[in-house]
């Protein structure tokens, strides 16, 4: 055979295998394949679009819009995405090139302190590969990125790296599809995975969900929670961690459907119970869901809610505890139904948030008795009264944890008493009582106007339920976090208290969970911008014929239960006008000015609201129609100037103590019938005194505190009798009362008062100064006040210089700073709504001007208002309005002020 025919059919042959490998290869190439196989297996969120600028387009019509535009990813994000159509050319770009197009996206953790995404898109056509290649071209030519490639287990990877900052971005290609990723690790990882040839999906239990197919759904949102630890981990402690995992160990998976409204994300779906040994599910499977009714006991200032629906709560115990086998056994299996762990609203950063567990009983009388087994006998301090409730106090350590498993450990000492169907656990006896005042007055879940809409759109019933109020939940989670990430939370803090409520619930369906996940952004498309614009807005006035010489007092109409305010003119008489109408509600001649506040308490034979104050010599009581009372009013002397009527309810079951002081420092206690108790027909003290007298109640014990402007501070028994220790010289001048942090012994409780000349003085119930703490005197004429909200939960510091006002936090730190035209006396007042609801008013007592300022310091309003003394004010949560209430010359006014978002 000729050489060239030999050359032709070689040359044929090799032309053959070229074009079979090419082949192949073009068909390996074309070959379809699920990019929920490439990701790996450690995953711990996986998101699937299939219209991403769909999705964008409606998330920038929300209210949520504003805030995400303004987080540091979306930002960087935003600015990539620019510079990416930037480089485009022709018709194409990155939203033509995404639409219709199904992307994942997955979430990874990477070692113990960062976390990084995986993008999975795919290039289906010869149009969308010369818009990438373009792309790729067009960013070598400006200049600012270099690009390298590497050989990686047979695949090319090619890193893109920013000259000036080494952000990385680094790709290959598989079968037509990108996979793109900020970290080299992770796209190495799938490169692994691809080659160990065992492509599976993470999500395969839901190969057959696909929510994508409804119109309204905009993702498959996949949850691995045997990797979600490890994302919690990059931000919380390490002592959380234990209760993450057992939290997390309910369910192995969840897809869910996203959803969007205007100010609410929603994922809702399926979840697969985690069923390894020593799982949350292996302890509680077979549990029905049960009905959220905790709602209507929950105090409004909770921040972190853990709710349970158990069919028996022993079953989340792993062992028996040390109080007794067979006795806990059976003491733990008498709960049953809800159990919940309530965290509330902590002030501070350095202070544990105090925390209640509600418990549900099939029979509260049984459980009670049981209960009481613990703490045989009664002795001094073991137990007290507080309405219909009795307190007692159980000394086994770690009782709740010993009865309902470790993760509600944290209980040194136990309070405990009964709400209905539910047993209340504290550590702490002062917040167990708090709880109780705050669910009979209504300051509930279930009471809550912004609560209400948020409750109804979660789930009903569940098994496992977390809720999140962020505003309230903010000093908690700062306390949480791990130092490393505190400072990028607090540079965030505006923006993720936007995301003001967050719920997770899990209720058994068959051999699955529901599983339902609401993020809620506060409202700001519904607030009028016309008050925001303007700031300040009159909203009603009433006008006297006579100058209004009282403060407003706040207090409630007994015929409908709605706000009212007494105020008082120069012909004394004394108005009960409707906070929202303008209406008169009644009318009260008086012979006498009214001094200090006016109380409401239920008395009389029909036991409604009636208005206790005193006169300069005399303690009123009137009614409804401003009628005096049977009995009073209680008359003391003419000769007496007293400064204010108190009231003490020791045991809070309606057996008043009417308590008022004098000018000269004489303290009269009477009953509701006019008598002076033994030991205070006066106690005579040396000095006046220099804030209301104080109730506390310390190991069953009841202690009068009164503190002098002397720089004394007594401490007595209900009869009179002063405590070993007392009285205490301070050895300075006051102008301020105590705050009280309560503990389990006189030792124990801390009472914290601020000197004159702005020295922090805490002592205990023993007589013993255990702290001072000088602050910073800028001028000799310096003075300083401790200033008190309303609800007693917390405390500032006003400092008052010649001209200018400076207000510091419990911990020390400047909260505002301003200087005044005038150098006349100030009064400062703080008020505290929960969360970040925060307003300081200083009201200048010379040209009588009262300035709002918010939680930042801010001003709220263009102008001062008018007002002759200190305001009141309500918050209208809702509207998100302050209600500010005053009284200027002959006029009564309500200002509407708007808070900022």
């Amino acid at each position: 055979m000729p050489k060239k025919t030999i050359y032709w059919l070689c040359g044929v042959l090799v032309l053959l295998a070229l074009g079979f490998y090419g082949f192949s290869k073009w068909t390996e190439a074309r070959e379809k394949v699920s990019l929920w196989t490439l990701v790996p297996d450690d995953a711990v969120f996986v998101v699937e679009t299939n219209n991403a600028p769909r999705f964008l387009d409606h998330l920038q019509e929300t209210d949520l819009w504003t805030t995400v535009s303004q987080m540091p990813f979306v930002l960087r994000l935003d600015d990539q995405l620019a510079l990416v159509d930037s480089l485009s050319t022709g018709r194409s770009s990155l939203r033509n090139f995404l639409t219709k197009k199904n992307v994942l996206v997955s979430m990874h953790v990477l070692g113990r302190s960062e976390f990084e995404m995986i993008y999975y898109v795919p290039v289906s056509t010869v149009g969308q590969h010369r818009y990438i290649r373009t792309l790729m071209e067009n960013l070598r030519k400006i200049g600012e990125y270099r690009q390298e490639s590497r050989e990686y287990q047979g695949f090319q990877i090619t890193d893109i790296i920013h000259k000036s900052n080494n952000s990385n971005l680094s790709y290959f290609s598989f079968h037509n599809n990108l996979i793109i990723s900020p970290s080299p690790v992770l796209v190495e990882e799938t490169i692994r995975k691809i080659n160990r040839g065992q492509l599976e999906s993470p999500a395969k239990e839901y190969k057959n969900t696909n929510y994508l197919s409804q119109n309204d759904v905009y993702a498959n949102v996949f949850i691995n929670y045997q990797h979600v630890p490890d994302l919690l981990g990059v931000f919380l402690k390490k002592d959380l961690r234990d209760d993450i995992n057992l939290l997390s160990s309910l369910c192995k998976n969840s897809m869910l459907e996203l959803k969007l409204d205007n100010n609410r994300l929603f994922l809702n779906g399926f979840s697969h119970p985690e069923t390894v040994e020593g799982s949350l599910y292996s302890r509680i499977k077979g549990h029905p869901a049960k009905t959220f009714n905790l709602r209507e006991i929950i105090p409004q200032r909770a921040a972190v809610v853990l709710h349970m629906g158990l069919n028996q709560m022993s079953t989340l115990r792993k062992e028996p505890g040390p109080v007794g086998g067979s006795f806990l056994d059976s003491l733990s299996s008498s709960f049953a139904g809800e159990l919940g762990l309530c965290y509330l609203e902590a002030y501070d950063t350095k202070t544990s948030a105090e925390k209640i567990l509600f418990a549900q009983t099939t029979n509260p009388l049984v459980t009670q008795q049981m209960l009481n087994r613990l703490q045989p006998g009664q002795t001094a301090g073991t137990q007290e009264k507080h309405g219909k409730n009795i307190i007692r106090l159980l000394t086994a350590r770690e009782l709740p944890q010993q009865l309902f498993g470790e993760i509600f450990k944290g209980f040194e000492q136990t309070y405990y008493t009964t709400l209905g169907n539910y047993i209340l656990f504290t550590d702490d006896v002062a917040t167990m009582r708090s709880l109780l005042t705050e669910v009979e007055a209504g300051k509930v879940w279930s009471k809550s106007a912004a609560l209400e809409p948020k409750l109804n759109e979660s789930q009903q019933e569940d098994n496992l339920g977390i809720f999140i109020n962020t505003s309230n939940a903010w000093n908690l989670l700062l306390r949480s976090m791990n130092p490393q990430k505190q400072g990028s939370l607090l540079s965030n803090s505006s923006i993720v208290k936007k995301f003001n409520f967050f719920s997770v619930q899990f209720s058994a369906k068959e051999s699955q969970y529901y599983t339902s996940i609401i993020l809620r952004h506060q409202e700001e498309s519904t607030v009028k911008t016309v008050i925001a614009r303007q700031g300040i807005r009159r909203e009603e006035t009433f006008d006297f014929k006579n100058r209004l010489i009282s403060p407003p007092f706040l207090t409630h109409y007994p015929v409908d239960n709605s706000e009212e305010l007494v105020v008082q003119d120069s012909s004394l008489v004394l108005y009960g006008i409707g906070a929202a109408q303008g209406r008169r509600n009644w009318t009260d001649s008086l012979n006498a000015r009214v001094v200090g506040p006016v109380h409401q308490l239920p008395y009389g034979g029909d036991k409604r609201l009636k208005y206790f104050f005193a006169t300069t010599n005399g303690i009123h009581c009137i009614d409804k129609n401003g009628t005096e009372q049977e009995n009073f009013p209680f008359s003391l002397g003419d000769s007496l100037r007293l400064q204010r009527l108190t009231v003490f309810d020791y045991d809070k079951t309606g057996d008043y103590h009417l308590v008022a002081d004098d000018n000269l420092g004489n303290v009269f206690i009477l009953d509701m019938q006019g008598n002076m108790l033994p030991g205070w027909s006066p106690m005579r003290l040396d000095g006046r005194l220099a804030a209301p007298p104080q109730h506390v109640k310390v190991n069953g014990r009841n202690v009068l505190l009164m503190v002098l402007e002397n720089g004394y501070v007594h401490a007595f028994g209900a009869q009179g009798e002063p405590y070993p220790g007392f009285p205490i010289n301070l050895n300075t001048n006051l102008r301020s009362g105590l705050f009280p942090k309560l503990g389990i012994s006189f030792r124990r409780s801390l009472f914290t008062t601020v000197t004159q000349n702005g020295e922090i003085i805490t002592f205990d119930l023993t007589g013993e100064v255990t702290k001072r703490e000088q602050l910073l005197r800028p001028d000799r004429r310096s003075t300083f006040k401790l200033v008190p909200e309303a609800g007693g939960k917390s405390f500032i510091i006003a400092r008052s210089d010649p001209g200018r006002v400076a207000l510091f936090g419990q911990d020390g730190k400047l909260l505002l700073d301003r200087r005044f035209v005038t150098s006349s006396p100030k009064e400062v007042q703080y008020f505290h709504f929960g969360g970040d609801r925060k307003l300081y008013v200083i009201w200048e007592t010379g040209p009588r001007k009262a300035y709002l300022f918010d939680v930042h310091a801010q001003p709220l309003g263009q102008d001062p208002i008018n007002t002759g003394f200190p305001v009141e004010v309500r918050f209208n949560e809702v509207q998100n309005q302050y209600s500010v209430f005053s009284t200027y010359n002959k006029a009564l006014k309500k200002t509407i002020v708007q808070g900022r978002n």
